[in-house]
């Protein structure tokens, strides 16, 4: 148990990493035998079948590694976090498997939400002085936490449309927020920042180029999940050791974690207007206007697409830092 405790967050990116990465070949062959692949038609950008269970693979691997390396340490909020990420991946699944209707998968995240923002009290509490609003009322909080997490469960759900996207974006979500979790001595935190790196590094592997495989709705709706979790508790744990001499101070943790997730964010916002306003559609209704779909259009290949908007991303988190 020692050695556990000295080496629980190396081993967390390792173990994420080996579980992943061995058994993303056995869901392509599983797929391909029992013909549970993506079909390609006329939006989506891939020419031929292609598994979609890399989600499993990926909460697979993380969910392993970061299980096992976290046993030494308690944390009040796991239960409820892991019985949110189990609803949301099984909604997922099932999407991937059998395509939902919008509504059931809404509902399937309204489920896990409720879970972890009630019974788990993983929530919004503050603004941190953006409006000079300060501490939210119980209610609102809810309110604003489960709108909080609909959102960058959706955004994250929306732009994985293209190669490597949706993992790089949270790559760069997991070494972010990561890297202050160590400063701020989270080893918690750090360790599920870990877990999903590696799991994510794994995946891109048969992702990234000639995709064989796709993360689906499994994948990224815990990953949007997972984004919003890490952004709670950032904010949260910043405030907290304000008095220790915090990094951000109040509003500025705001725009830090705005930065990190900016990409999915501007993303959804944007589509989701011109789908509501200009066409006066569902903002759940598919179409090609999203920003990876307007970098593919100017020739831009799926790997090129990925590393320009990764190198965006990553402006505006070094540009917060440097302010």
């Amino acid at each position: 148990m020692v050695w556990i405790e000295k080496y629980a967050v190396f081993l967390s990116f390792v173990t994420a990493f080996a579980v992943t990465y061995m058994s993303i070949p056995a869901l392509i062959r599983l797929s391909l035998v029992k013909k549970l692949y993506d079909e390609p038609d006329d939006r989506k950008l891939h020419n031929r079948r292609t598994s979609s269970l890399g989600g499993v693979g990926i909460v697979g691997g993380f969910l392993f590694a970061f299980i096992i390396n976290t046993i030494h340490i308690p944390n009040a909020q796991l239960n409820a976090i892991l019985a949110a990420l189990i609803v949301l991946f099984v909604t997922g699944v099932k999407d991937d498997l059998f395509p939902m209707v919008p509504y059931k998968k809404f509902l399937g995240q309204l489920i896990a939400i409720g879970i972890v923002t009630v019974l788990g009290d993983v929530r919004l509490t503050s603004l941190y002085g953006l409006a000079d609003i300060w501490e939210l009322p119980y209610y609102i909080s809810v309110g604003l936490s489960m709108f909080f997490y609909i959102g960058i469960i959706n955004s994250f759900n929306f732009i994985d449309g293209i190669n490597g996207l949706s993992a790089s974006l949270g790559v760069i979500v997991s070494l972010a927020f990561g890297l202050w979790f160590w400063k701020f001595e989270e080893t918690f935190f750090l360790i599920l920042c870990l877990s999903m790196t590696g799991s994510l590094l794994a995946f891109l592997r048969y992702n990234l180029f000639s995709a064989k495989i796709f993360m689906g709705d499994s994948g990224s709706m815990v990953l949007g999940f997972f984004a919003a979790i890490l952004t709670i508790n950032f904010l949260k744990v910043n405030e907290l050791s304000f008095d220790s001499g915090a990094y951000f101070l109040h509003i500025d943790a705001m725009l830090y974690a705005l930065a990190v997730i900016v990409i999915p964010v501007v993303d959804t916002l944007r589509v989701v207007a011109i789908r509501v306003f200009v066409k006066r559609t569902s903002p759940f209704h598919p179409d090609r206007n999203h920003i990876h779909h307007v970098l593919l259009d100017i020739g831009c290949t799926h790997p090129l697409a990925t590393l320009i908007l990764v190198v965006v991303n990553l402006f505006f988190i070094l540009l917060i830092n440097s302010l």
